[in-house]
């Protein structure tokens, strides 16, 4: 591994570019937990062992599982929702509800999904139609819409259905 971390050291010093070693983290992949070891450390420079970190916007676990990044896609898009709640309170038509909840909460849920969909539990799936269910609910006052039916008709992401979706839109 030292050898690796020259290499990067190098190839870094010869690119003009210093390498932060406070933001510097290590994450290892494993299911076994008996290959840990030490983290590491070069030049005195100990370098911080994570077990999930953001990188462009996803949240990525060192199980590979995406209970972190659907945790945290869930929130932000819930928070979102409260916004909605208030505009619906003051009599936004319908139409600009749907557009603020396709321009602002949407994109939250989307963000890279062909990258995580196919690897949701039954369980994360859920939270994620949750949070779709509440805004639907929002918008057009009515707990007895056919939630399926309505997502054909406003081509919204079902998802559990998404595999087809998100490659679509590709």
């Amino acid at each position: 591994m030292t050898a690796i971390m020259s290499e990067v050291i190098t190839w870094s010093s010869n690119n003009l570019m210093n390498i932060n070693w406070n933001k510097t983290k290590e994450m290892l992949i494993t299911t076994s937990r008996d290959m840990l070891g030490d983290p590491m450390c070069y030049d005195n420079n100990l370098i911080e062992r994570v077990h999930s970190f953001k990188l462009l916007g996803v949240t990525i676990d060192d199980n590979l599982k995406w209970c972190s990044h659907v945790n945290s896609i869930c929130a932000k898009a819930s928070s979102r929702l409260h916004f909605l709640k208030i505009l619906k309170r003051c009599s936004l038509s319908t139409e600009d509800l749907l557009h603020f909840y396709l321009s602002v909460v949407r994109p939250i849920l989307e963000y890279a999904c062909p990258v995580w969909h196919t690897s949701l539990t039954k369980e994360q799936t859920c939270q994620i139609e949750h949070i779709q269910k509440r805004a639907m609910r929002i918008i057009f006052d009515s707990n007895c819409i056919d939630y399926e039916n309505f997502c054909c008709v406003k081509n919204w992401i079902h998802w559990k259905l998404a595999e087809w979706n998100c490659v679509k839109k590709i």
